[in-house]
Parts: structure tokens; C-alpha cells; sequence
């Protein structure tokens, strides 16, 4: 549909619809169950934005193992709360393990892989 919009003596045609280009999101959920991040290995195709949703009662982080080491530090939340999220932009391809700064035994990994060109 096009909306006719009056401009002083002209007009300008506008169209009444925008189109909304959503980002494709994977989600890893932070639980109290023995994994505590489901799925603990989670293989994501490049250009997706990653979430991790805290479905617990009690503040964690996710956390990259290189921020308390000399490597580069890849991404760190900070407390997420009871009910929040964490979200990162698409990383580059490769492998980021991670855990909880408020409880270390709570570990997980993301793979980002390049898709899979077949031909």
C-alpha cells in the first residue's frame, strides 16, 4: 500500500508498511539442573547473535575463559539476575569456553562454525 503524504504544493509517496529484519538468535539457557548451561556444548552457524537466559533463582555470569588469563578476553556478562538475559553479538568462527565467575564448576562451550558450502 502507498500512503499519499501533502507537502506544500506537492507530494511525496510513502510506503505505509516497513519491513522488520529480524536477527537470528540461539538461546542457551542457565538452569540449576547437573549441566547448568543447556545445551553445555552448543554449535552455532556464524552470524547468529547468542542469549543466555538465567531461568535460576540466583545471579551468574557467563564469562570467556580468557579474561582471567593473558589471552584476549571474548565477551564478559556480568551478573545476569533471576529472570534476565545476556546477549552477544555474532562472533567470529571458532571455539569459546566459558563459566561462571559467582560458581566456576558452572561450564560451558560455544562452537561457531562457518556454514557448510555443498557443490
Amino acid at each position: 500500500m502507498i500512503a499519499a503524504i501533502g507537502v506544500f504544493c506537492g507530494m511525496i509517496l510513502l510506503p505505509t508498511h516497513l519491513v522488520a529484519i529480524e536477527s537470528q538468535v540461539y538461546y542457551i539457557a542457565m538452569e540449576g539442573s547437573a549441566l547448568y548451561y543447556s545445551p553445555f556444548l552448543a554449535t552455532i552457524p556464524i552470524g547468529f547473535a547468542i542469549q543466555w537466559i538465567n531461568q535460576t533463582a540466583t545471579a551468574h555470569t557467563v564469562t570467556h575463559d580468557g579474561c582471567l588469563t593473558e589471552k584476549p578476553c571474548a565477551f564478559d556478562s556480568g551478573s545476569v539476575f533471576s529472570g534476565n538475559s545476556f546477549t552477544l553479538p555474532p562472533l567470529a568462527a571458532g571455539t569459546y569456553h566459558y563459566y561462571c565467575r559467582l560458581h566456576p564448576i558452572m561450564q560451558g562451550v560455544v562452537v561457531v562454525i562457518e556454514p557448510t558450502v555443498k557443490g
